[in-house]
């Protein structure tokens, strides 16, 4: 026969066990959208049109979302952020949607250099921001391995 010390510690210990099973249950499953967490990251992949980018010539920057291989049409919020090597000023847009997972904005670039993008993407309780450089006009090697070794440019701040 089991004490009332025994049989007190068993209940506290089913107790604890059932309250911390249905606090897992709630992190593994997104009551909002009726997904569970554990899915597939989304992946943002960054590409310009035209490829080579040409000085006070409209191009256009994409950012290509998909989860899996399902396209992402239901992001919460895509902007891409622009700015030049060296310079503090960042400019943000707002990225449209195409179709097929594809988020956009058109821009011209007004002087030849080294600039970089970031596409800030919130989808399905995400949120990924990979970053692309992006070279305009006629800019030199050395150039780019200065702003490739320029440790200002491995984290920004907003």
């Amino acid at each position: 026969m089991k004490s009332k010390l025994q049989k007190a510690v068993s209940v506290v210990i089913v107790t604890i066990g059932l309250f911390i099973m249905s606090a897992c249950s709630d992190i593994a499953y997104d009551k909002e959208s009726g997904q569970g967490l554990f899915q597939d990251i989304i992946n943002v992949n960054i590409k310009t049109s035209p490829d080579k980018i040409v000085l006070n010539q409209p191009v256009t920057i994409n950012a290509n979302v998909s989860q899996g291989v399902d396209a992402v049409n239901d992001a919460k919020e895509v902007e891409f952020e622009v700015w030049k090597w060296g310079d503090k000023n960042h400019e943000t847009l707002k990225g449209k949607h195409q179709g097929e997972g594809v988020y956009s904005i058109e821009k011209e670039f007004p002087s030849e250099g080294i600039y970089y993008v970031i596409a800030h993407v919130s989808a399905r309780g995400m949120h990924n921001m990979p970053r692309r450089q992006l070279v305009v006009g006629n800019v030199s090697e050395k150039e780019i391995a200065q702003a490739n070794a320029d440790p200002n440019q491995s984290t920004h701040e907003h």
